[in-house]
């Protein structure tokens, strides 16, 4: 593994160099030109740079995922592109999975046969919950306007909503899919209360696990409070599962996060918390911060320490999109955090 790591940083050393002869402009007057690509430049030196990438990707390391906001159809800049995501990501989450277009068909296809992304979306059960609700609410307001194909039986709406959501799967051949289920602490719960959750954890995780088991060349992640689900057979089936610490703000709320979820019958090996990017107002100093650090520098640095109880597999973080607006290089603070999980094999 460590001469793979180390032909990769040889061939990477070289196309950084090429970036940066390619960049240099002597000239003083302005002149309306289209530089060429690096591809164009030198394509021999980047298909080599692509594969070491690519087996980078299929050897052990640190997973990456990373949510993307792709609701521009027609993007005004590369910040919104997928084409230009971090080539170190390995999983990259779209917000919006409906209703792609063929630039997004392209730009997936190629992020992955090229650079080994994979592209997956996300299923919410909150999200679920809280449409019913509005629904609910309109229908109740006033029954002739509202939408014929309103159920007012959750369950029924609960099972509808998912299984379209993961026709999505197919139609725009995503590599796979988060289902999110943040179970709440039975502790605090009436007897009802747990028999209801109870309910929808077995209709929401059971058509995760049945989807699974049918698309087993699919990726299923489950995201949530792992230890709150009484089922814990469908983390088996997973690949990976998520814990969100989106409102951490130290790296001992993000290890506490993961003791609780290090559990009897949860794979200690999958576990990979979710943190928040910073936010695109330049008035919001909390949002992604750990004081004046940001949480996912903070969260690789305690992903790349040893971890007897538990092996912690990778690191996701929310809105990937604001790091890429940056003075002095694109997506500065991913490709840090990617880079501080996964070092430099030395000799």
């Amino acid at each position: 593994m460590k001469y793979i790591i180390q032909h990769f940083i040889h061939v990477i050393s070289c196309f950084v160099m090429i970036c940066f002869l390619g960049s240099c402009d002597t000239d003083i007057e302005s002149v309306s030109i289209t530089p060429p690509s690096i591809q164009e430049q030198n394509p021999e030196l980047y298909a080599q740079y692509l594969s070491a990438l690519r087996t980078y990707k299929g050897g052990k390391h640190k997973v990456s995922f990373g949510w993307f906001d792709n609701s521009k159809k027609m993007p005004s800049s590369q910040g919104q592109s997928i084409i230009a995501v971090p080539d170190s990501l390995d999983y990259l989450v779209l917000t919006h999975p409906e209703k792609l277009n063929n630039r997004e068909l392209s730009e997936i296809k190629e992020i992955k046969e090229n650079k080994g992304i994979h592209t997956l979306y996300e299923i919410n059960f909150i999200t679920i919950k809280e449409a019913y609700e509005a629904e609910k609410k309109a229908f109740e307001d006033n029954p002739n306007n509202a939408e014929k194909s309103f159920s007012p039986d959750f369950k029924t709406y609960l099972v509808d909503k998912v299984q379209k959501r993961l026709m999505l799967c197919t139609l725009f051949n995503y590599d796979g899919i988060v289902m999110t289920f943040l179970a709440k602490t039975k502790i605090y719960m009436t007897e009802k209360e747990k028999q209801t959750q109870r309910a929808h954890e077995k209709i929401f995780l059971g058509i995760a696990k049945d989807w699974k088991e049918r698309h087993t060349e699919k990726v299923l992640v489950l995201a949530g409070k792992p230890q709150e689900v009484d089922d814990k057979e469908i983390f088996n089936l997973s690949n990976y599962i998520i814990t969100p610490c989106l409102t951490s703000t130290s790296v001992s709320d993000v290890a506490y996060t993961l003791i609780k979820a290090n559990v009897e019958g949860i794979p200690s090996n999958k576990l990979i918390p979710l943190v928040a990017m910073h936010s695109n107002d330049p008035a919001d100093l909390k949002t992604g911060y750990w004081g004046k650090k940001h949480a996912a520098i903070g969260t690789a640095n305690f992903i790349a320490q040893e971890h007897q109880a538990y092996q912690v597999a990778g690191l996701a973080i929310d809105n990937i999109n604001n790091d890429y607006y940056q003075v002095r290089f694109v997506y500065p603070i991913i490709r840090g955090a990617i880079s501080i999980m996964n070092p430099i094999v030395k000799k």
